[in-house]
């Protein structure tokens, strides 16, 4: 009998290590959706031999067709699919289990985020991390993404107007992709989401991205670089200045030996030999929301946008909005999908309107259309 791993059983699973190697090699099955859950005695020998059962948490979340199945029992806990599953929504990993693409388990999980969680999450499935605890980061290397922006299109498209879909597409607007871990995903979210959200609302060009460089100690050879963060300007700017483009990069505990101190000065100074110029945020710098907000400032200068002087008043709700990012963004930790309790908790104080941090800050005040 196959098991469906869905959920965030399913996600534990694409976190494993090679984890996109069997997402990306193996053909996705027209597989049929297991009535109901195994027994107990039949998912516990089945859990004893299969490797990668063996390194998951129970209970499992396991995905179940049957609308009268048993919803749990001491080993796993039941997840009804109602509908017929597109091709391409599961995948085989092993000869008795198959899993959820990573573009379904990003629509099975949107009801239970916000939206700055399912941010998050499309952003690791995107990008080329995996959270692990365990880690001395928090987080191991991924070789290559789980999926695409064109991936999770085609498979929103192919579901229709399911449960999920809607969340999952506007979350997809403001994710990141290419994302080599969560710290430089949340910077790149503060820098790019909606003055709304405490963000401001900069022009997220790529991430991690090559550009070929110079080398300046060796007789200019060409070598590539991949700048964490690269911010330019909105497409339709006038010709002239669409080549304008600034990098951002995140330094936390691993730049400051004094060999990669030394490889960060060699490519900025590489960068800035073809035109990029580049804004270096310390670990340290990243807990002052204030200052986030000061680069984001100078960039937009940099690139030729206007910054309007705020108020008093203005400048007191951009740095309560910042502010606030800054702290929900640090209890996201891909493990604890906790958000809705926080939200409620932040209604029940009395603190926030019940659409959430919207539209307190206009756009004008950030010198934007």
């Amino acid at each position: 009998m196959d098991v469906v791993l869905s959920h965030e059983t399913a996600l534990e699973a694409m976190r494993l290590p090679g984890a996109w190697r069997w997402i990306e090699s193996v053909t996705r099955p027209s597989a049929a959706v297991p009535a109901s859950l195994p027994r107990v005695k039949l998912l516990r020998e089945l859990m004893g031999r299969d490797p990668v059962l063996q390194r998951l948490s129970t209970p499992l979340d396991l995905l179940v067709g049957g609308g009268r199945a048993r919803t749990r029992n001491s080993l796993a806990h039941a997840h009804l699919e109602s509908g017929e599953l597109p091709q391409g929504s599961l995948i085989r990993i092993t000869s008795d289990v198959l899993c959820v693409s990573p573009e379904h388990l990003a629509v099975q999980m949107a009801s239970q985020l916000t939206h700055l969680e399912l941010v998050c999450l499309l952003s690791e499935l995107m990008g080329t991390y995996a959270i692990n605890p365990s880690a001395e980061d928090g987080m191991t290397q991924r070789d290559r993404p789980l999926m695409t922006p064109e991936s999770l299109r085609s498979h929103l498209s192919c579901l229709g107007s399911r449960r999920g879909t809607g969340a999952v597409a506007r979350a997809l607007a403001d994710a990141c992709v290419e994302s080599g871990s969560p710290r430089e995903t949340k910077l790149s979210m503060r820098l790019a989401l909606k003055p709304a959200l405490g963000g401001n609302n900069l022009y997220v060009l790529s991430m991690n991205e090559p550009f070929e460089v110079r080398r300046i100690h060796d007789s200019m050879r060409a070598c590539v670089r991949k700048p964490d963060i690269l911010v330019g300007l909105r497409p339709g700017a006038r010709d002239g200045e669409s080549r304008r483009f600034v990098a951002v990069e995140y330094h936390g505990r691993r730049h400051d030996s004094p060999e990669r101190l030394a490889e960060d000065a060699v490519r900025t100074n590489e960068l800035k030999a073809i035109g990029i110029g580049e804004y270096v945020i310390r670990r340290e710098q990243y807990r002052e929301p204030g200052y986030v907000d000061g680069i984001a400032d100078a960039i937009r200068r940099e690139l030729g946008q206007p910054v309007r002087r705020l108020t008093s008043a203005e400048s007191a709700r951009r740095r309560e909005r910042s502010s606030q990012l800054y702290e929900e963004l640090e209890c996201i930790d891909g493990i604890h999908w906790n958000g809705r309790e926080r939200e409620r908790a932040r209604l029940a104080r009395g603190r926030e309107s019940s659409d959430g941090w919207y539209e307190e800050v206009p756009l004008e005040a950030y010198g934007l259309e």
